[in-house]
């Protein structure tokens, strides 16, 4: 099995970056670009910061990038042929990493200091979709898709978008040892770190609430207005889900009542709600108009809009350092779609992160 690994390092990856810009940005503590990080080509999917280790993993088609942040420039790649990577998370105090293969239909465990490949732990046996027409081709690659650790178990919890269930994992026991039915088409879930977990249901419109001792979904909130969501995030100081609809909408939502206290207008095509907990923060990245918008969420009932900021069109996703604070955006120019992928490709020498901050940190 460790034979099918690849690892590439580089110290430098070809193409052009801009010089950093010091991290003093705006006075007022507005958001900038303050860097462009060049990276290895390739589309990409989710991002996860492990603040421990200095590391952002990245899902970028067959191969799993990490950027240290300690030197902000250093890429690793590791990957299997054929893989087809969605979901990625860093579980610190076990040592390894862990990522979504949908290609292979399991979740692969790596070492997370010399990035061998551990295991495999199979969540299906294929993918199994009673979706059709474009969701029953992006289900097909994306089973597993997202990639969440909850808690209170300490199970992994990866979903299954196409056969619209969820698999617990026992990283120690190398094994899945339950599945919880949803139905529909599934996008990312969060946990609130008390044995709930909270997966959008992309067909339904919907928020599914799974109690995971329970194995089961104990209820449903629904998104009124919202079509299609994708992008979750779960603020614990709040109580707040926030969902990130196709249609242009950002959904505020208290996860306890399922009752909405706001409804906030973003741009098409965002595909993740990034909370930024210690600065009460929240970004949604829309893919169709290049904006990043920028949400104080320190009081539940009063949701204010505080910045939209230009990005670049095609910027959907990404993840927040909890330590410095600093977003950081995968970018690239976009290409047609190249089979068997239905999804836009990057044209080759383009891919970069943009790297976001603000001089200010709300007290």
């Amino acid at each position: 099995m460790k034979g099918l690994l690849v690892a590439i390092a580089a110290a430098s990856i070809a193409g052009a970056v801009a010089a950093p810009v010091p991290d003093g940005t705006h006075p007022d503590g507005r958001y900038s670009i303050v860097d462009r990080i060049a990276g290895p080509d390739g589309m990409w999917d989710y991002a996860a910061v492990d603040a421990g280790a200095r590391r952002l993993y990245l899902s970028q088609t067959s191969h799993i990038s990490m950027l240290n942040l300690a030197d902000g420039h250093t890429w690793t790649q590791v990957g299997l042929p054929a893989a087809m990577w969605h979901g990625v998370v860093a579980l610190e105090a076990k040592g390894v990493f862990l990522g979504a293969n949908g290609q292979s239909h399991a979740v692969t465990v790596f070492d997370a200091d010399n990035h061998a490949l551990l295991r495999e732990i199979p969540t299906s046996t294929g993918p199994r979709s009673d979706l059709s027409g474009k969701m029953a081709a992006f289900a097909v690659l994306a089973d597993p898709d997202a990639l969440v650790v909850e808690p209170k178990s300490g199970l992994v919890v990866a979903v299954n978008g196409g056969s619209g269930e969820i698999s617990l994992i026992d990283i120690e026991a190398n094994a899945v040892v339950g599945t919880v039915p949803v139905g529909g088409k599934l996008e990312f879930a969060v946990a609130d770190g008390g044995g709930l977990l909270y997966v959008n249901v992309q067909t339904a419109h919907e928020i599914a609430v799974v109690d995971v001792a329970m194995r089961k979904v104990v209820r449903r909130i629904g998104l009124r207005g919202c079509v299609e969501p994708k992008g979750l995030a779960y603020d614990p100081s709040t109580g707040l889900l926030i969902a990130g609809c196709d249609n242009g909408v950002a959904k505020f939502v208290i996860a306890k009542s399922g009752r909405e206290v706001a409804s906030r207008k973003i741009g098409d095509g965002a595909d993740a709600v990034i909370v930024d907990e210690r600065r009460h923060r929240a970004f949604v990245p829309s893919a169709a108009d290049g904006m990043l918008r920028v949400f104080d969420i320190r009081d539940a009932d009063q949701i204010r809009l505080v910045q939209t900021l230009a990005t670049e069109r095609g910027v959907r996703l990404g993840a927040v350092d909890p330590t410095t604070g600093r977003l950081y955006l995968p970018a690239a120019r976009l290409g047609p779609p190249i089979a068997p992928y239905p999804w836009p490709s990057a044209v080759p020498g383009t891919f970069h992160l943009l790297v976001v901050a603000s001089s200010a940190t709300p007290p």
